[in-house]
């Protein structure tokens, strides 16, 4: 358990090590001028494709909390809703947003950086950290974070949103007004659906952790060609007969 959950962090949801900051060093530290634009390039494209689509996300995903302000305020218990729902939601919304305005942004940053003739040689630059007794050029901590906080707002507004339900569903199967506990049974249809939607909270959210540890990468990677790739340089490969730097 404690494997998967050290997998989990390792992912790059939280703690992007693998999936973030060793693609960063390995284009800021090739050696090869063609094979570091390459790989400027390749990383380039595939973080616009990420924006995008968090872009894309993050406003449907404004849009579906927006539309909890017209919900009926008036629970069938009788209850009112509790001033936490509507401030986990409007949180939410503001997390959808900024996701949104963040992805933007650095899409366009993108954008322009690549429109310039040394515009790769720049991507480097605003990448590149401190240089490393053994000259190794290490990526700048607070770009290495800047880069996920689009989805990290989305991962927020999400949380919000479930939050909100939660509190909602829970709420509604209290005793209330419309809800004497002297006349009648606490389980009834709002009661139903609370432990139903609890029940299915609970294993869409193992489900999610369970895949969230399956996407974490390794220290050591095998590869096809069967050698594998070092603890402090994955993307250069050793074979198997060879010793793997410490």
């Amino acid at each position: 358990m404690l494997r998967y959950f050290q997998d989990f962090l390792r992912s790059g949801l939280i703690a992007p090590e693998q999936t973030t900051h060793k693609a960063l060093s390995a284009l800021l530290n090739e050696d090869d001028p063609d094979e570091k634009n390459r790989l400027t390039e390749q990383w380039r494209d595939h973080k616009l494709a990420e924006l995008n689509f968090i872009g894309v996300v993050g406003a449907l995903l404004a849009g579906v909390l927006t539309s909890t302000g017209s919900w009926p305020s008036v629970l069938s218990n009788g209850k009112t809703q509790p001033w936490t729902i509507r401030a986990l939601w409007f949180s939410g919304t503001l997390f959808a947003l900024f996701a949104v305005l963040i992805a933007a942004k650095q899409s366009l940053s993108l954008h322009r950086l690549s429109g310039h003739r040394d515009g790769l040689l720049y991507i480097r630059s605003c990448m590149s950290g401190q240089v490393t007794r053994d000259g190794r050029v290490e990526p700048r901590r607070a770009q290495v974070y800047a880069w996920q906080m689009s989805i990290l707002m989305l991962t927020a507004a999400v949380f919000c949103m479930i939050c909100g339900i939660t509190v909602l569903v829970w709420t509604s199967a209290e005793w209330g007004p419309s809800k004497d506990g002297n006349q009648q049974s606490w389980w009834d249809d709002s009661a139903k659906l609370a432990v139903t939607f609890t029940i299915v909270l609970v294993f869409t959210l193992g489900i999610f952790c369970f895949t969230q540890a399956s996407l974490a990468v390794s220290s050591v990677v095998q590869d096809d060609r069967g050698g594998r790739r070092s603890r402090d340089h994955p993307f250069v490969f050793r074979s198997e007969s060879s010793n793997i730097d410490a």
